[in-house]
């Protein structure tokens, strides 16, 4: 091994060089530190014997790079003559272990040529001899390979650098992609949205398991940004849900839910938001609550339905609960919130309160049983209840 200054005439590139990518900004950086500074750490080069080509030069006295191409192209651009050298006798497996590793060392190898050049040194190595002359596993290995299984176009991509305004597109992206092989068209329009819309690597994710999921949907997914696609996956998922075996037992949770849900989004109507919205905010808001209105009709008359099956005596009757002032049916007996029974003979207009008694039956029903009704009390279930005033509620419109 010597240290030589040698000319840059006499220095070859190799193919075998991991190293396949150069960006032309990179190496005029270089060259202008060169230029001002010098080499400062010599390129490894070993002699090469025989004939070949360069160019048309013969190869006899001459030199291949084995580590440095970056430095020998920027002294170049920088107009050296010559280069301070290592000069080593390597074998070929050396000199392809070697390269490969510095560039492994300096992490500044691309990830589908660290690829390509793993899968040069298992052409004359082993998988372990690999392993251990670049310090990773097996596993890491074969997980470098796979990029390898990409289209073409892929691979570009992940070696060329993002233009303006676009995201980076990497090797998580990549790998990423690997789970849609078979369909290159989608990974090729999927790696320019994850550009375009500076994707993250789990969002890409979550949109490749939304396209295996929902194939039927594949072309909604490749439109649409990602809050969106988490939209549709929330309501895809609702109704796969609806396809399995209810469970009867969790019926109650659900509608303690369903009642949860709705008092939250009635605190969200306030018609007050109209004036701050513009024409399409208003139009896209409209057409929310249409279908949010389109689902409740639909729910209610499966409930309404059911209810009338099970009860021939069924009245949609609405009634104030004396203490908390929520709306329930006639039917309910009881406030859902607060547990109050509902007091029908008071406000009932069938009930005589200057005799205290009912006008239908005639039964007596006491002005204090009437405020504060018992479970025992004859109004409990009393089917003649009829209401003196609407209740402040919504109108539901009866089944035809």
């Amino acid at each position: 091994m010597a240290l030589q200054n040698l000319p840059l005439d006499l220095i070859l590139t190799t193919e075998n060089q991991p190293r396949k990518t150069f960006y032309a900004e990179s190496l005029d950086e270089l060259a202008a530190s060169i230029k001002e500074r010098g080499v400062l750490e010599p390129i490894v080069v070993r002699p090469v014997s025989g004939t070949g080509s360069q160019g048309g030069a013969p190869r006899d006295g001459k030199f291949e790079i084995v580590m440095g191409e970056r430095r020998y192209r920027a002294s170049k651009i920088a107009g050296l003559t010559h280069i301070p050298a290592v000069v080593r006798e390597m074998s070929d497996e050396d000199a392809a272990a070697d390269a490969l590793l510095e560039n492994f060392q300096r992490e500044d190898l691309n990830a589908v040529e660290k690829a390509r050049a793993i899968q040069g040194l298992l052409q004359f190595m082993s998988w372990e001899k690999v392993s251990k002359t670049l310090g990773v596993s097996e596993t890491t290995l074969r997980r470098s390979l796979e990029l390898l299984e990409l289209p073409s176009n892929i691979q570009a991509e992940l070696i060329s650098r993002p233009g303006q305004g676009e995201g980076a597109f990497n090797e998580g992206h990549a790998r990423a992609l690997i789970a849609l092989n078979d369909d290159p068209a989608t990974q090729a329009r999927l790696a320019g949205k994850v550009k375009q819309e500076k994707m993250n690597i789990p969002d890409l994710e979550k949109v490749i398991g939304a396209i295996k999921q929902f194939p039927q949907k594949k072309e909604a997914f490749l439109r649409v940004p990602i809050n969106v696609t988490e939209q549709m996956l929330k309501s895809l998922g609702v109704r796969e849900e609806r396809k399995k075996p209810y469970k009867a037992q969790t019926a109650e949770q659900h509608m303690k839910a369903i009642e949860k849900s709705a008092a939250t989004l009635s605190e969200l109507l306030d018609s007050r938001v109209v004036e701050f919205l513009d024409s399409q905010q208003m139009n896209q808001l409209l057409s929310t609550t249409a279908t949010l209105t389109r689902e409740m009709e639909d729910f209610n008359k499966t409930v309404r339905d059911a209810v009338q099956n099970k009860d021939y005596s069924f009245r949609e009757v609405y009634i104030h609960c004396p203490l908390c002032g929520r709306v329930e049916l006639v039917g309910s007996v009881r406030c859902s919130v607060c547990w109050t029974i509902l007091r029908r003979c008071y406000d009932c207009g069938n009930y005589d309160r200057a005799f205290e008694k009912c006008g239908v039956s005639g039964a007596a029903v006491y002005i204090n049983e009437a405020e504060s009704p018992k479970d025992y009390s004859k109004s409990y279930k009393c089917p003649d209840y009829k209401p003196k005033f609407d209740a402040q509620a919504v109108k539901l419109k009866m089944a035809a």
